[in-house]
Protein backbone atom coordinates (compact mmCIF):
# COMPACT_ATOMS: atom_id res chain seq x y z
CA UNK A 1 0.00 0.00 0.00
CA UNK A 2 1.40 3.25 -1.17
CA UNK A 3 1.62 6.51 1.42
CA UNK A 4 -0.92 7.99 -0.59
CA UNK A 5 -3.31 5.11 -0.16
CA UNK A 6 -2.57 4.67 3.61
CA UNK A 7 -3.66 8.20 4.08
CA UNK A 8 -6.77 8.31 2.46
CA UNK A 9 -7.57 5.27 4.24
CA UNK A 10 -6.88 6.71 7.78
CA UNK A 11 -8.96 10.02 6.62
CA UNK A 12 -11.40 7.87 5.53
CA UNK A 13 -11.62 6.02 9.64
CA UNK A 14 -11.30 9.53 10.82
CA UNK A 15 -14.45 10.64 9.25
CA UNK A 16 -16.12 7.63 10.34
CA UNK A 17 -14.88 7.92 14.26
CA UNK A 18 -16.01 11.03 13.97
CA UNK A 19 -19.63 10.61 13.26
CA UNK A 20 -22.10 10.77 16.66
CA UNK A 21 -22.77 7.01 18.31
CA UNK A 22 -26.42 6.98 16.76
CA UNK A 23 -24.97 7.58 13.25
CA UNK A 24 -22.87 4.12 14.20
CA UNK A 25 -25.78 2.47 15.67
CA UNK A 26 -28.18 3.24 12.69
CA UNK A 27 -25.54 2.33 9.73
CA UNK A 28 -24.80 -1.15 11.21
CA UNK A 29 -28.35 -1.59 12.27
CA UNK A 30 -29.11 -1.35 8.68
CA UNK A 31 -26.75 -3.66 7.51
CA UNK A 32 -28.06 -6.40 9.91
CA UNK A 33 -31.29 -5.57 8.61
CA UNK A 34 -30.50 -5.92 4.90
CA UNK A 35 -28.66 -8.96 5.38
CA UNK A 36 -31.74 -10.57 7.33
CA UNK A 37 -33.58 -9.44 4.65
CA UNK A 38 -31.70 -11.64 1.97
CA UNK A 39 -31.57 -14.46 4.04
CA UNK A 40 -35.39 -14.24 4.01
CA UNK A 41 -36.24 -13.81 0.63
CA UNK A 42 -33.50 -17.13 -0.19
CA UNK A 43 -35.49 -18.72 2.17
CA UNK A 44 -39.00 -18.30 0.67
CA UNK A 45 -37.22 -18.51 -2.68
CA UNK A 46 -36.45 -21.97 -2.17
CA UNK A 47 -39.42 -22.39 -0.07
CA UNK A 48 -41.58 -21.86 -2.66
CA UNK A 49 -39.42 -24.24 -5.05
CA UNK A 50 -41.25 -27.56 -6.52
CA UNK A 51 -39.57 -30.44 -3.99
CA UNK A 52 -37.64 -31.36 -6.17
CA UNK A 53 -35.53 -27.93 -6.39
CA UNK A 54 -35.63 -27.46 -2.64
CA UNK A 55 -32.82 -28.58 -0.24
CA UNK A 56 -35.26 -29.52 2.46
CA UNK A 57 -38.06 -31.40 -0.38
CA UNK A 58 -39.02 -34.86 -0.67
CA UNK A 59 -37.65 -36.57 -3.54
CA UNK A 60 -40.31 -36.88 -6.26
CA UNK A 61 -38.03 -39.21 -9.00
CA UNK A 62 -41.13 -38.08 -11.92
CA UNK A 63 -38.91 -34.95 -11.63
CA UNK A 64 -35.87 -33.19 -13.71
CA UNK A 65 -33.11 -33.14 -11.99
CA UNK A 66 -32.84 -29.89 -9.92
CA UNK A 67 -30.57 -28.37 -7.59
CA UNK A 68 -31.09 -30.62 -4.98
CA UNK A 69 -32.36 -33.54 -6.79
CA UNK A 70 -28.37 -35.18 -6.38
CA UNK A 71 -29.00 -34.21 -2.11
CA UNK A 72 -32.80 -35.76 -1.87
CA UNK A 73 -31.39 -39.14 -3.36
CA UNK A 74 -28.83 -39.14 -1.24
CA UNK A 75 -30.90 -38.56 2.18
CA UNK A 76 -32.82 -41.74 0.73
CA UNK A 77 -29.65 -43.86 1.74
CA UNK A 78 -30.34 -43.67 5.64
CA UNK A 79 -34.37 -43.50 5.06
CA UNK A 80 -36.25 -46.39 4.00
CA UNK A 81 -39.29 -45.98 4.02
CA UNK A 82 -38.80 -42.46 2.53
CA UNK A 83 -36.57 -44.54 -0.07
CA UNK A 84 -40.06 -46.42 -0.86
CA UNK A 85 -42.29 -44.14 -0.70
CA UNK A 86 -40.29 -42.65 -3.56
CA UNK A 87 -40.63 -45.63 -5.57
CA UNK A 88 -44.24 -45.70 -5.21
CA UNK A 89 -44.53 -42.76 -6.70
CA UNK A 90 -42.46 -43.34 -9.83
CA UNK A 91 -43.33 -45.57 -12.56
CA UNK A 92 -40.67 -48.64 -11.57
CA UNK A 93 -42.39 -51.67 -10.91
CA UNK A 94 -40.25 -53.46 -8.16
CA UNK A 95 -40.43 -56.20 -5.03
CA UNK A 96 -38.43 -56.10 -1.77
CA UNK A 97 -36.01 -58.42 -1.09
CA UNK A 98 -34.16 -59.84 1.81
CA UNK A 99 -30.32 -60.23 1.89
CA UNK A 100 -29.68 -63.87 1.68
CA UNK A 101 -25.98 -63.74 3.21
CA UNK A 102 -25.09 -64.06 6.63
CA UNK A 103 -22.08 -61.96 6.31
CA UNK A 104 -22.71 -58.63 8.19
CA UNK A 105 -21.00 -56.54 5.12
CA UNK A 106 -22.63 -58.44 2.88
CA UNK A 107 -26.32 -57.75 3.77
CA UNK A 108 -27.75 -54.81 1.73
CA UNK A 109 -30.46 -52.73 3.44
CA UNK A 110 -33.33 -51.66 2.18
CA UNK A 111 -33.02 -54.12 -1.07
CA UNK A 112 -35.68 -54.42 -3.72
CA UNK A 113 -35.70 -56.51 -7.07
CA UNK A 114 -36.39 -54.34 -10.42
CA UNK A 115 -39.25 -55.60 -12.72
CA UNK A 116 -39.78 -52.27 -15.29
CA UNK A 117 -38.00 -49.22 -15.35
CA UNK A 118 -37.64 -46.26 -18.17
CA UNK A 119 -35.13 -48.59 -19.33
CA UNK A 120 -34.89 -52.58 -19.58
CA UNK A 121 -31.75 -54.12 -17.91
CA UNK A 122 -30.35 -57.05 -19.87
CA UNK A 123 -29.45 -60.44 -18.07
CA UNK A 124 -28.64 -60.81 -15.50
CA UNK A 125 -32.08 -59.20 -15.22
CA UNK A 126 -33.55 -58.28 -12.76
CA UNK A 127 -30.84 -56.62 -10.90
CA UNK A 128 -31.11 -56.42 -7.03
CA UNK A 129 -30.14 -53.00 -5.80
CA UNK A 130 -30.19 -51.42 -2.98
CA UNK A 131 -33.58 -48.86 -2.71
CA UNK A 132 -31.37 -45.85 -3.16
CA UNK A 133 -29.51 -47.33 -5.77
CA UNK A 134 -32.31 -48.51 -8.03
CA UNK A 135 -34.16 -44.47 -7.15
CA UNK A 136 -30.89 -42.97 -8.37
CA UNK A 137 -31.21 -45.76 -11.46
CA UNK A 138 -34.31 -44.43 -12.36
CA UNK A 139 -33.73 -40.40 -12.88
CA UNK A 140 -30.21 -41.57 -14.42
CA UNK A 141 -32.08 -44.01 -17.28
CA UNK A 142 -34.37 -40.94 -17.75
CA UNK A 143 -32.70 -37.42 -17.53
CA UNK A 144 -29.52 -38.85 -18.60
CA UNK A 145 -29.42 -41.66 -21.04
CA UNK A 146 -32.22 -41.33 -23.16
CA UNK A 147 -31.38 -37.50 -23.79
CA UNK A 148 -27.63 -38.15 -24.66
CA UNK A 149 -28.90 -41.38 -26.92
CA UNK A 150 -31.44 -38.99 -28.74
CA UNK A 151 -27.96 -36.04 -29.15
CA UNK A 152 -26.03 -37.96 -30.00
CA UNK A 153 -27.19 -41.16 -31.61
CA UNK A 154 -30.09 -40.62 -33.47
CA UNK A 155 -31.59 -43.59 -31.55
CA UNK A 156 -33.57 -45.03 -28.56
CA UNK A 157 -31.46 -47.16 -25.67
CA UNK A 158 -33.60 -50.85 -25.52
CA UNK A 159 -31.33 -52.18 -23.10
CA UNK A 160 -28.41 -51.40 -20.80
CA UNK A 161 -25.99 -53.93 -20.75
CA UNK A 162 -23.92 -54.62 -17.26
CA UNK A 163 -22.53 -56.69 -15.34
CA UNK A 164 -24.75 -57.00 -12.09
CA UNK A 165 -25.15 -55.08 -8.69
CA UNK A 166 -24.45 -57.42 -6.16
CA UNK A 167 -21.25 -59.12 -5.03
CA UNK A 168 -20.02 -60.01 -1.61
CA UNK A 169 -16.61 -58.82 -2.04
CA UNK A 170 -13.99 -56.26 -0.91
CA UNK A 171 -12.50 -53.51 -3.44
CA UNK A 172 -10.93 -54.70 -6.37
CA UNK A 173 -11.35 -58.04 -4.88
CA UNK A 174 -8.70 -57.56 -2.47
CA UNK A 175 -8.08 -60.11 -0.08
CA UNK A 176 -8.06 -56.96 2.51
CA UNK A 177 -9.35 -53.62 3.01
CA UNK A 178 -12.55 -51.88 2.24
CA UNK A 179 -15.46 -53.66 1.53
CA UNK A 180 -17.06 -52.66 -2.23
CA UNK A 181 -20.48 -50.87 -2.93
CA UNK A 182 -21.18 -53.98 -4.57
CA UNK A 183 -21.25 -56.28 -0.96
CA UNK A 184 -24.55 -54.10 -0.49
CA UNK A 185 -26.22 -53.92 -4.22
CA UNK A 186 -25.28 -50.23 -3.33
CA UNK A 187 -23.43 -50.23 -7.21
CA UNK A 188 -23.85 -51.48 -10.82
CA UNK A 189 -21.46 -51.24 -13.57
CA UNK A 190 -22.70 -50.63 -16.83
CA UNK A 191 -20.87 -51.98 -19.37
CA UNK A 192 -22.83 -50.87 -22.59
CA UNK A 193 -25.91 -49.73 -24.53
CA UNK A 194 -28.00 -51.73 -26.89
CA UNK A 195 -29.87 -48.94 -29.08
CA UNK A 196 -33.53 -49.92 -30.91
CA UNK A 197 -31.88 -50.36 -34.50
CA UNK A 198 -29.82 -52.97 -32.69
CA UNK A 199 -26.48 -51.06 -32.62
CA UNK A 200 -24.16 -52.39 -29.30
CA UNK A 201 -22.41 -49.27 -27.59
CA UNK A 202 -20.06 -50.88 -25.56
CA UNK A 203 -18.07 -48.49 -22.93
CA UNK A 204 -15.01 -50.35 -24.16
CA UNK A 205 -15.34 -47.71 -27.39
CA UNK A 206 -14.77 -45.12 -24.56
CA UNK A 207 -11.95 -42.93 -26.54
CA UNK A 208 -12.92 -44.41 -30.50
CA UNK A 209 -13.87 -40.91 -31.33
CA UNK A 210 -17.03 -40.12 -33.10
CA UNK A 211 -20.47 -40.03 -31.66
CA UNK A 212 -20.09 -43.22 -29.83
CA UNK A 213 -17.31 -41.79 -27.72
CA UNK A 214 -19.51 -38.41 -27.39
CA UNK A 215 -21.94 -40.26 -26.00
CA UNK A 216 -20.14 -42.23 -23.54
CA UNK A 217 -18.58 -39.10 -22.08
CA UNK A 218 -21.99 -37.59 -21.68
CA UNK A 219 -23.24 -40.16 -20.03
CA UNK A 220 -20.32 -40.82 -17.75
CA UNK A 221 -19.87 -36.86 -16.72
CA UNK A 222 -23.75 -36.28 -15.63
CA UNK A 223 -23.76 -39.36 -13.93
CA UNK A 224 -22.31 -37.55 -11.17
CA UNK A 225 -24.97 -35.64 -10.92
CA UNK A 226 -26.85 -38.70 -9.70
CA UNK A 227 -24.44 -41.20 -7.93
CA UNK A 228 -22.23 -40.28 -5.73
CA UNK A 229 -19.39 -42.26 -6.69
CA UNK A 230 -18.53 -42.71 -10.53
CA UNK A 231 -16.08 -44.56 -11.99
CA UNK A 232 -14.93 -44.73 -15.78
CA UNK A 233 -12.44 -45.69 -18.04
CA UNK A 234 -10.12 -42.68 -17.37
CA UNK A 235 -10.17 -43.97 -13.60
CA UNK A 236 -7.61 -47.46 -14.13
CA UNK A 237 -7.59 -50.16 -16.08
CA UNK A 238 -9.85 -52.46 -13.91
CA UNK A 239 -12.49 -50.03 -15.25
CA UNK A 240 -11.94 -50.28 -19.01
CA UNK A 241 -14.67 -51.58 -19.80
CA UNK A 242 -17.40 -50.49 -17.76
CA UNK A 243 -18.79 -47.40 -16.21
CA UNK A 244 -18.81 -48.46 -12.21
CA UNK A 245 -22.18 -46.05 -10.20
CA UNK A 246 -22.64 -46.33 -6.86
CA UNK A 247 -24.27 -44.42 -3.80
CA UNK A 248 -22.17 -44.88 -1.33
CA UNK A 249 -20.65 -42.76 1.23
CA UNK A 250 -17.58 -41.61 -1.03
CA UNK A 251 -18.08 -38.81 -3.22
CA UNK A 252 -15.56 -39.66 -6.52
CA UNK A 253 -15.97 -38.89 -10.46
CA UNK A 254 -13.63 -39.90 -12.47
Amino acid sequence: MSEQQRLNRRKREERWAGLPMSIHIAVRGAIVMFALLGILAVFFYIESMPDGASAWGEADLEEPIRLFTSEQIRALREDPQACFAALDGSNMSYAEVEPQSRTPECRWQAGVQISTSNLDYADPEPPVASCALAAALYVWEREIVAPAAARHLDAEVAEILHYGTYNCRRENSSQAGRWSQHAGANAIDISGFRLTDGRVIGVHRWDNGGEDAAFLVEVRDRSCEIFTGVLGPDYNAAHADHFHLDMGPWEICS
